[in-house]
C-alpha cells in the first residue's frame, strides 16, 4: 500500500542490505530530487510506534531527503510517498533487488543479504532465485561467497581483493584451508591472481575427470567414505576429490584384483 510519510517519522532498517558505499552519489541525488523531486517511492515496514516506519529499500533517497532538510531545502515536515510491506523476507528482497539495478553494490554486501533470506527468513534457494531473477547456481555461488573465512570475507568487503579472487578461495567450503592459503598469498608474487590462488586451493585434491578417479569410479570412491566438493565457480558437475589417499589405496586394491583374476 503506497502512503504519505513525513520523512522524520523514516528510519534507515538495519536490515538494508547495502552497508558499504552508501554514501557514494548522495550530493548528486540530493541535487536531483531538488531538481526533479522524488521519483521513486520508498519501500518500508511498520515500526511499533504508530506512524514511524523503517526504510527497507531507498535508504540513500533517504539519506539525500534527510540532507536537504538539514539545508532547509526542504521543509522540516516534508512528506514522501512510501510502499508499506508486511515482513522483513519481502523488505531484504526488494532491497536487495533496487540496490543491484542502482550504484553496484559491494559484493560482500549482495551475499550477506542472499544468506539472510535463506537462513533467517527460511526462504529456499529456488525462491530466492525466483525473487531476484537470477539462477538457483548464482544464489548457491553468492551463499558459498558468505560463508567464506573471515579474512577473506573482510578482504572482499573492503576491496583489498576482487570478486574473481574471492571465488577462487571458494572453490572449497574449507575455511582453515582458505585461511592458510590467504596468509601465504599476501607475500607472494602475483598472489592476487585467481588461477594461482585456485591451484594452491585444490593442491592435493584430484579433478573427477583425472584418470586415476575414473579407473576407481565416482560410487566406489563415495562408498568407501571418500569426500567430493563441487566447484560451484566451475562448469556445472565439476568436482574436486578430497581423500587422495584414500583414491590411491582404492586404485592399488583395484589393480591388485585385475591382476589376480588375469593370473
Amino acid at each position: 500500500m503506497i502512503q504519505s510519510v513525513k520523512v522524520k517519522n523514516l528510519s534507515l532498517s538495519k536490515d538494508n542490505v547495502r552497508k558499504r558505499n552508501r554514501d557514494v552519489g548522495i550530493d548528486e541525488m540530493a541535487a536531483s530530487i531538488v531538481a526533479q523531486g522524488l521519483l521513486q517511492n520508498l519501500i518500508v515496514t511498520p515500526l511499533k510506534k504508530a506512524g514511524h516506519f523503517t526504510v527497507k529499500a531507498g535508504g540513500r533517497r533517504l539519506r539525500a531527503l534527510q540532507r536537504l532538510i538539514e539545508q532547509e531545502k526542504l521543509p522540516a515536515d516534508h512528506a514522501v510517498p512510501v510502499l508499506v510491506l508486511a515482513d522483513d523476507a519481502s523488505g531484504v528482497g526488494a532491497s536487495l533487488t533496487e540496490n543491484a539495478q542502482r550504484v553496484p553494490m559491494n559484493p560482500a554486501d549482495e551475499c550477506e543479504a542472499f544468506k539472510f533470506l535463506i537462513d533467517k527468513m527460511g526462504m529456499t534457494v529456488e525462491e530466492v532465485a525466483i525473487q531476484q531473477v537470477v539462477t538457483p547456481r548464482f544464489v548457491e555461488q553468492r551463499v558459498r561467497l558468505a560463508d567464506l573465512a573471515p579474512c577473506v570475507f573482510d578482504a572482499l568487503a573492503a576491496g583489498e581483493i576482487t570478486l574473481g579472487v574471492a571465488q577462487a578461495y571458494a572453490v572449497t567450503a574449507d575455511t582453515d584451508r582458505q585461511a592458510r592459503v590467504f596468509a601465504q598469498m599476501q607475500n607472494a608474487y602475483y598472489g592476487n591472481q585467481p588461477d594461482n590462488i585456485r591451484r594452491a586451493i585444490l593442491n592435493g585434491m584430484v579433478k573427477a575427470n583425472d584418470a586415476k578417479a575414473r579407473f576407481v569410479g565416482r560410487d566406489a570412491y563415495v562408498a568407501a567414505g571418500g569426500r567430493i566438493e563441487g566447484d560451484l565457480f566451475a562448469t556445472e558437475g565439476d568436482e574436486n576429490w578430497i581423500d587422495v589417499d584414500l583414491l590411491e589405496d582404492l586404485a592399488g586394491k583395484k589393480i591388485e584384483t585385475a591382476a589376480a583374476e588375469l593370473a
